[in-house]
């Protein structure tokens, strides 16, 4: 049996995956090669975003709106009433509104009168909401308090056009039952942070790893004494120097604390998606010497249809024979033409390529191995999974 290390460098690649996979084939990754900033694999706790959710009408939209919801109609006229305009939800038929869920996302530190974006997406069966204009919605926190207020004209990043049904057509591009209303919200409630308690500052990260947040803590002694611990692994506290606090200059010091750069680490992880055919990994490979063997089994099926034109049996007065006894004047039944299957199965089985799989630590190493294979990535997908039940992947294997 020939091995994968005979083989390895005779067969050019084959197989693209996707970009992301490309990149990660041409250059190994190393846990100590890429250095990040602490402000982007990292947060500082007590910094929250507040999001913000709330329920309006989109007028004008010339048509496209809800066809007959009584939702809809139900908010018109209570709208309607606040102008002392007196309509029950019976006496509306316009097709120009349509109800929306409004949401907003706010950033930290926000103040009132700040302006945020909004997303509007409709929650009836409006075709659009191109053109339309949401009307003032009042929009809410978690607890329920009024936070925000909302108005503005829709952007929507698509269009529709044409007529459906028999002889008609529609082009659509993206969808057109979401927009954004860009500073769309202006805010009525200023958020009072506090950022560190008792002197002392802690750090979340992003992707909790006792490696990582163990790398923070030594670059941030290195840096700036030490004030820094790693207390699990997702959170690293820090003590703020007591004359910055005593001068009002911790920003100034969690600005420098942020610029510090360190080298995270990463996990050795496979994520796949059967779906898109998609395998995207990350960190170092371990794979324990296994055998694999690959073939693939192809089952075609091919049905055409025959006509069948008998020949014309239908008797009419004609004398029949049955053994020995003879029918006169028989009346046999009209054969018409038919329309007969012709089905042809067959099976083509590849010849297995048997390779033994040596120890690989690099992903260099698994692409070339994987691509001499020559199989498409559902195929790679099967073989990943068989080795990690195998127990020769050391790795995590994720399936989305």
């Amino acid at each position: 049996m020939r091995t994968y290390k005979d083989y390895c460098g005779q067969h050019a690649i084959r197989i693209s995956i996707c970009m992301a996979f490309l990149a990660l084939l041409i250059t190994p990754i190393s846990s100590q090669g890429i250095e990040a900033r602490i402000k982007d694999i990292s947060r500082v706790a007590g910094l929250e975003e507040v999001e913000l959710i709330g329920y309006g009408i989109v007028s004008g939209l010339g048509g496209t709106g809800d066809k007959d919801l009584m939702l809809t109609k139900q908010t018109v006229a209570n709208l309607m009433e606040n102008f002392q305009i007196q309509l029950s939800s019976g006496d509306i038929k316009s097709k120009n509104v349509a109800a929306v869920a409004v949401i907003a996302r706010v950033p930290p530190f926000h103040k009132a009168n700040d302006r945020v974006d909004i997303k509007v997406s409709s929650m009836g069966d409006a075709s659009s909401l191109e053109g339309g204009v949401l009307m003032m919605t009042p929009m809410l926190d978690p607890n329920g308090e009024f936070y925000a207020l909302a108005q503005g004209s829709l952007t929507v990043g698509g269009f529709s056009a044409g007529q459906g049904g028999a002889g008609g057509a529609t082009v659509q591009k993206n969808h057109v039952t979401t927009a954004l209303v860009p500073g769309g919200a202006v805010l009525k409630m200023s958020q009072s942070t506090k950022f560190y308690e008792n002197g002392i500052l802690r750090l979340v990260l992003r992707n909790p790893d006792f490696t990582t947040a163990d790398r923070m803590a030594s670059a941030i002694n290195k840096e700036l004494g030490g004030i820094a611990v790693a207390k699990d692994a997702g959170t690293v506290s820090v003590n703020i120097p007591q004359e910055k606090l005593d001068i009002g200059q911790a920003s100034a010091f969690i600005a420098k604390l942020e610029r510090i750069s360190l080298s995270p680490d990463v996990r050795a992880k496979v994520i796949v998606n059967e779906r898109t055919g998609t395998i995207v990994m990350g960190g170092d490979v371990h794979i324990s010497e296994a055998v694999v063997a690959h073939g693939n089994l192809t089952v075609t099926v091919k049905e055409t249809l025959r006509v069948s034109q008998p020949t014309d049996l239908t008797l009419v007065g004609a004398n029949v024979v049955t053994g020995s006894n003879v029918l006169a004047n028989v009346r046999m039944p009209p054969i018409g033409t038919a329309v007969v299957p012709d089905v042809e199965t067959k099976a083509e089985e590849e010849k297995a390529r048997v390779m033994l799989v040596p120890n690989l630590t690099t992903v260099r190493e698994l692409a070339d191995m994987l691509n001499f294979m020559g199989a498409t990535p559902r195929d790679l997908i099967s073989i990943l999974e068989a080795l990690r039940e195998l127990g020769a992947l050391q790795m995590e294997l994720v399936s989305m």
